[in-house]
């Protein structure tokens, strides 16, 4: 009789389980597309070089390459200007440097200036702050989209990073003549996958559970640099207009929006150096130097110059005419980068 009970009793629960659902919140990302225009990018240009950077005389450009650099950080545009990215050496490249408004006045005329000698400003009118940097980003596929179209690929930087422009060509090139199909809707970068969320309160990288609501990200890319395919910024330009804002502007870009326009993922993890000391180590090294695509140089200018110098040292049989080896020196008193807006 017991056991007649029992079995009775597991039937019933058995067909009582069976009928009851239990529903589980599913938490949902928050920066995923909507079905209407919800980051609209409605800000005004205020230093616009337009068509003039890829003009019609040269239509088709190999890599253009946006910096996101601070207002006050002339002195790192210079070296970018005088270093890895001169035309001298690289006449298939064009630099464009990104950046907001400020409202120190006198600044403001200094990069109106500066601008004025270079013509390698794009500036809109937006604050140039650190939870700004997402302005920036979207301000860059907007521009490229309009101005820049044509262009192979696509690199961005922070003003802080020394590219070895040599590897960098010959990387994209034999990517080119290894692919069947060529490169597109590709981002090729450092990966990060499963990086964590910080939840501390302390950290300018908090965020609370109401801002991102899981504890690691989905894949994105490392910031300081990245390359993508001539087709990409448009596409990402419009996913943007339908992804929420988010402050985070390396996941926001490379992440929420690169994944609403479909983007694949090309690690390049292996040719990035983030810590300064290794970074100059690598460089430095003739049995290293050509495993090093992008080194991150916060604190030294001096240092910037110096590895491109190595760079050149380790090039000039290559361009015998074209590189000459100069003696660089650098006051770095005159003005210290400003690093909370790059």
């Amino acid at each position: 009789m017991i056991l007649l009970f029992i079995a009775c009793f597991i039937h019933i629960y058995s067909i009582n389980s069976q009928n009851t659902s239990v529903t589980v919140p599913t938490i949902k990302n928050p920066y995923t597309p909507r079905d209407h225009i919800v980051n609209p990018h409605n800000f005004s240009y205020i230093l616009n070089p337009g068509y003039s950077i890829c003009n019609s005389s040269n239509p088709s450009v190999y890599v253009f390459i946006y910096v996101h650099s601070g207002p006050g950080n002339y002195q790192r545009r210079v070296v970018i200007r005088e270093t890895w990215a001169t035309r001298t050496l690289f006449p298939d490249i064009r630099l464009i440097f990104m950046i907001g408004k400020t409202l120190d006045k006198n600044l403001m005329k200094a990069i109106e200036y500066e601008n004025e000698i270079y013509r390698d400003i794009v500036q809109e009118d937006f604050i140039d702050s650190y939870k700004n940097l997402t302005y920036k980003g979207i301000m860059a596929l907007k521009w490229i989209s309009t101005y820049c179209s044509n262009t192979k690929y696509i690199l961005k930087v922070d003003d802080d990073i020394v590219v070895n422009t040599f590897t960098l060509l010959n990387h994209l090139k034999f990517l080119e003549k290894h692919s069947t199909n060529g490169q597109h809707n590709t981002i090729l970068c450092l990966v990060w996958t499963a990086m964590m969320v910080m939840r501390d309160s302390k950290s300018k990288w908090y965020l609370s559970k109401s801002d991102f609501p899981f504890d690691t990200f989905p894949p994105y890319c490392s910031g300081s640099a990245f390359i993508l395919t001539g087709d990409m910024p448009t596409k990402m330009y419009n996913a943007s207009l339908y992804v929420p804002f988010f402050w985070v502007d390396d996941y926001y870009i490379t992440g929420a929006v690169a994944s609403a326009a479909n983007a694949t993922y090309a690690q390049l993890g292996s040719l990035y150096t983030i810590p300064e000391q290794l970074a100059h180590t690598r460089f430095m090294s003739a049995k290293s130097f050509y495993t090093i695509m992008f080194g991150h140089f916060p604190t030294s200018l001096n240092n910037m110059r110096e590895i491109w110098k190595r760079i050149l040292t380790l090039q000039k049989y290559k361009f015998p005419n074209r590189v000459q080896l100069n003696s660089f020196s650098w006051d770095e008193t005159i003005h210290q980068p400003d690093k909370a807006t790059r």
